[in-house]
């Protein structure tokens, strides 16, 4: 859309990243322990860890009306990763009032182009059910067979 100001995000983004980081949680509630180690994680990274990627749109000089965060991991090389790196969208996240403007697609796009600079042989990323027609016209696909293990409230059980 043209206009938009898509800019890299920064440690001064870190308040208003947890915002929209937590508006895309379906309702969950994070503990303040979460929050707090969340912002402080962007506070400490963005800027300095070129495994973290973080594109906004501004709503104003103190909000953001968007944005998409992304991480490079190194894993070991193959076919479909020839650098052995890879790259995961994980969080989209456009305000309620800022919605329906083109904010989604283009911080997507800038997350997207800076993982593939970074030399990502793939990029993946879990859709929620209204995000999948963008990411679907930006060229995702289903991958079939995945599945995590994550601990429980009282850590790893097994």
């Amino acid at each position: 859309m043209p206009g938009l100001h898509v800019r890299p995000a920064g440690p001064q983004d870190a308040d208003e990243l947890l915002r929209l980081r937590v508006a895309v949680l379906d309702g969950a509630q994070p503990t303040d322990e979460w929050r707090t180690t969340f912002r402080d994680d962007m506070r400490e990274r963005l800027g300095n860890d070129p495994s973290l990627l973080a594109y906004v749109v501004p709503a104003d000089e103190h909000t953001l009306a968007s944005c998409a965060i992304g991480i490079v991991y190194r894993g070991y090389r193959g076919p479909t990763h020839p650098s052995g790196l890879w790259g995961r969208v994980h969080t989209v996240a456009t305000d309620p009032a800022h919605r329906r403007r083109g904010h989604a697609r283009s911080v997507t796009t800038a997350i997207l182009q800076a993982l593939k600079a970074a030399g990502c042989g793939s990029i993946e990323l879990r859709a929620t059910e209204a995000g999948a027609p963008l990411y679907r016209s930006l060229g995702f696909g289903p991958l079939d067979g995945y599945m995590a293990l994550r601990p429980g409230p009282q850590g790893w059980t097994q």
